[in-house]
C-alpha cells in the first residue's frame, strides 16, 4: 500500500526509490507510484522521509497532476533538453538523471524500477554506478510489488467497478446464446450456425461498450477444447449443446487496473461425466471461499483444493511430486489463483509452494478447474478481497450451469 513506502524503504534499506518509463501504459510500476496514466510516462523519485517527486514533460504536466503526486516538475526544470543538446541523448538523459538526483541529496542505496527494456534498465544501472552511486539489487519481492501487493479502498472500488462491467459483457453474452435455436446439436443465430469466432466478436463489441479492453484476448472454448486452460477458443467451431464452454475474461479498464473472472456453460443437458465436475469445482470453490481471511497461508488454501478434489477421486497438481505425468493435463492442474491489480499475475500467489500469509487488501483470484482430455475442462473463478472481516467477492455474476 502507498502509505507504507517509508516503511518498506527503511525495512529495505533504501534511501532513494526511482521510477522510471516511457509511458506508464505496460509499466504496472510506474502507473502505481503515479495514480494515473502519463502517455509519455516520467521519472518518479522518493528519498525516505520526504515528499515524492515526479518529473515529467511539458505536455504531460495536465495528466500528471491527476494522479497522487503533488510535486509536480517538468524535464524543463533539470534543463533536460540544454543536457540532451551539449551530450547526446543517452549520455545527456544520465546526467539529467544525475542532476535530479543531487538535487534531492541522495546518499544511500537507490533502488531502481521499471518495465523497460532490460538493457535499458542495466545501462542505466552501470551509468548511475560509475557515477559513484549505490544501486541497490532486490532478490525477493521488489519494493513497488510489495507496496502493490495490498490495495487501498481506491483500488478496490476501482477493480470492482471494472469487475461490474465485465459481469454485463458476461451476461449479454448469454443473452445472445439463449436467442439461438438448436439444430442436430449445434446452436443457431438468424438461421446462421453460431461459431466461436461469432462469439467473441460480440463479446469485443461488447468489452468496448463498456469501455473495457481485453489485450491478452479472451477465452471461449467449447467441447474438448476446454480441456487446455489456456486455449482461446478455436474461432470456426461451432457451439454444440452437451458440452462444457469456458469463458474465461480478464479486462482491463481504462485506468489500468485489471478483473479476472470465469464461468463454465452447457447448452441444453450436459454429459453425466461434465456434470459431475462442475459440481465438484462448484463445492470446492464455495468451501475455499468459506475458509479464507486474514493471516490464512496461500499454500493452505491450495492444499485444501488439492485435498477436497482428492476425496473425490479427481487427480490434483499434487500426484505430479509422486510421478504421476498425467497429473499435468488431468484433473486439477493449476494453481488456485494469483493477485490482481494492475496486472493479472501479481503477488500473492494461491500455489503449493506460495510462502505468503493472506493480508487484508490482497485481491486475489479463487480460480478451481478440472480437465480431462477429449471432453473439455470446467472452471470457475472470482475475484475477491482480503479482509479483516473474511472476503468480500467482488464478481457480481450467477454460477449458473446450464443456459
Amino acid at each position: 500500500m502507498f502509505d507504507a513506502f517509508d516503511d518498506e524503504m527503511r525495512r529495505r534499506g533504501l534511501d532513494t526509490a526511482l521510477v522510471i518509463g516511457e509511458s506508464t501504459l505496460g509499466n504496472p510500476e510506474l502507473a502505481y507510484v503515479t495514480g494515473t496514466l502519463i502517455p509519455r510516462g516520467g521519472i518518479f523519485l522518493k528519498r525516505i522521509g520526504q515528499r515524492p517527486l515526479l518529473v515529467v514533460s511539458n505536455i504531460d504536466v495536465g495528466s500528471a497532476k491527476r494522479g497522487r503526486i503533488k510535486n509536480v516538475r517538468t524535464y524543463t526544470d533539470y534543463d533536460y533538453e540544454k543536457l540532451v543538446k551539449l551530450h547526446g541523448r543517452e549520455r545527456g538523459y544520465i546526467k539529467f538523471l544525475d542532476l535530479i538526483l543531487r538535487s534531492l541529496r541522495t546518499r544511500g542505496d537507490i533502488g531502481i524500477y521499471s518495465r523497460n527494456e532490460f538493457s535499458h534498465l542495466l545501462s542505466v544501472t552501470d551509468s548511475l554506478r560509475r557515477l559513484g552511486y549505490k544501486v541497490a539489487g532486490e532478490t525477493d519481492a521488489s519494493l513497488i510489488e510489495s507496496l502493490r501487493e495490498t490495495k487501498d479502498p481506491e483500488e478496490i472500488d476501482r477493480i470492482r467497478d471494472v469487475g461490474t462491467r465485465a459481469a454485463r459483457v458476461v451476461e449479454r453474452t448469454l443473452e445472445m446464446l439463449r436467442k439461438c435455436t438448436v439444430s442436430s446439436g449445434k446452436l443457431r443465430l438468424e438461421h446462421r450456425a453460431l461459431t466461436v469466432g461469432m462469439v467473441k466478436s460480440r463479446i469485443n463489441v461488447l468489452l468496448a461498450e463498456q469501455d473495457l479492453m481485453a489485450p491478452e484476448g479472451t477465452v471461449f472454448a467449447v467441447g474438448p477444447s476446454s480441456a487446455d486452460p489456456h486455449q482461446m477458443g478455436i474461432a470456426s467451431e461451432p457451439i454444440r449443446t452437451g458440452v462444457p464452454i469456458v469463458f474465461d475474461l480478464f479486462p482491463v479498464g481504462t485506468d489500468g487496473y485489471w478483473f479476472d473472472l470465469t464461468r463454465t456453460y452447457v447448452v441444453g443437458k450436459p454429459l453425466p461425466k461434465v456434470k459431475r465436475m462442475f459440481d465438484a469445482v462448484r463445492e470446492v470453490q464455495a468451501r475455499i471461499l468459506n475458509s479464507m481471511g486474514e493471516g490464512i497461508q496461500a499454500s493452505k488454501m491450495m492444499g485444501l483444493a488439492c485435498d477436497l478434489f482428492e476425496w473425490r477421486r479427481f487427480k490434483t497438481i499434487r500426484a505430479i511430486l509422486r510421478g504421476d505425468k498425467d497429473a499435468t493435463r488431468v484433473g486439477f492442474i493449476h494453481s488456485l489463483g494469483h493477485g490482481v491489480g494492475l496486472t493479472i499475475g501479481e503477488r500473492p500467489q494461491l500455489s503449493l509452494f506460495s510462502d505468503e500469509t493472506l493480508r487484508s487488501g490482497h485481491v486475489v483470484t479463487v480460480e478451481p478447474g478440472l480437465y480431462e482430455p477429449g471432453l473439455g475442462g470446467v472452471r470457475i473463478e472470482d475475484t475477491i478481497v482480503i479482509t479483516k472481516r473474511g472476503i468480500d467477492n467482488l464478481t457480481p455474476l450467477e454460477k449458473e450451469f446450464r443456459i
